[in-house]
């Protein structure tokens, strides 16, 4: 996982669109012609980019959004090839309005996807911890206990980073969880053939608590 990237790539274009909307803001009202063709070649070669890197295997946005951002980006490219110097002052400011809105939009939504995939690594930890126990195997209880932990450790290490835009407290509460967590682990790892079933059980129902926090911040498709 690599949550911080992630977010900080989209926080990066997100800068990068509303610097081509000042300019297009700004070519708007201006009567140089250089500076006209300079800020629409700019913001068309931008959508350009932006469309290839939608058409990325390794790009993570929902396919919807991804959808949605190739309609526009076409929308865009069509309107300043067919346009260009003809360009009215409405169709500058359409550009514009395009850019902030998807520049404002593009960060949560990077973050609304990243909380899904969390959420599911929770859920699965959980569905696999329950497994292994239904199933009486010590080898997959251990290997479930072990990517539990490693899991945890990881949303410990986010909490603790400044950078976490998360409030104060949840990430204090996220914190108190991990150390919890890897408590329990610990405490069930070392005896997994005399299992504590109620320190299992809350590690288990733990992981389904946060999940379940974390789809239910993401907004309604």
């Amino acid at each position: 996982m690599n949550t911080n990237n992630q977010v900080k790539n989209a926080e990066n274009e997100a800068v990068v669109l509303l610097n081509h909307a000042m300019l297009l803001a700004k070519a708007s009202t201006s009567n140089n012609q250089h500076e006209i063709i300079q800020a629409l070649d700019s913001n068309l070669k931008l959508w350009v980019e932006i469309e290839t890197s939608l058409k990325n295997a390794k790009n993570l946005l929902p396919e919807d959004i991804k959808a949605n951002l190739m309609k526009l980006s076409k929308f865009v490219e069509r309107m300043i090839l067919s346009k260009g110097l003809k360009m009215t002052k409405t169709d500058f400011d359409c550009l514009v309005n395009i850019n902030m809105q998807i520049s404002e939009g593009l960060v949560e939504a990077v973050k609304n996807n990243l909380a899904r995939e969390e959420a599911f690594s929770l859920l699965k930890c959980a569905v696999d911890l329950s497994n292994a126990r239904e199933n009486n195997s010590t080898a997959e209880l251990v290997s479930a206990l072990d990517n539990n932990m490693k899991l945890w450790v990881y949303i410990k290490t986010l909490a603790s980073d400044e950078n976490n835009p998360l409030p104060k407290e949840t990430k204090g509460n996220l914190i108190k969880l991990a150390d919890y967590v890897s408590c329990r682990t610990l405490e069930v790892g070392k005896n997994v053939d005399s299992l504590n079933h109620k320190a299992l059980d809350s590690m288990i129902m733990t992981n389904l608590q946060i999940s379940e926090g974390l789809m239910s911040k993401r907004p309604a498709c």
